[in-house]
C-alpha cells in the first residue's frame, strides 16, 4: 500500500426544489456543484445531476437506490 499517496476527494452540494404542481407527481429540480472545481450545473433529471458526478467519480455503484417498497402481509 502506498502510504504517500493523497487520496482523491470529491464533494458536492445538491439543492432540490420541489413544486408542488400535482398532487400525483410533483416537479422537481434543482443544481448541483463540485466543490474541488466550483464548477455547477442545473438539473430537471437526476439523470443529470448522476452524469455531473461520473465526471468527477468514477464508480459504477454510483446509482440511486431503488424504491422502498412494503411487503405485503
Amino acid at each position: 500500500m502506498d502510504t504517500g499517496a493523497l487520496p482523491l476527494i470529491s464533494s458536492f452540494i445538491v439543492r432540490f426544489v420541489m413544486e408542488e404542481l400535482s398532487v400525483e407527481k410533483p416537479v422537481y429540480h434543482g443544481s448541483i456543484r463540485h466543490i474541488q472545481s466550483a464548477e455547477e450545473i442545473n438539473f430537471n433529471e437526476w439523470r443529470e445531476a448522476m452524469e455531473f458526478m461520473h465526471r468527477f467519480v468514477h464508480l459504477d455503484e454510483l446509482q440511486p437506490p431503488p424504491p422502498f417498497e412494503i411487503p405485503n402481509s
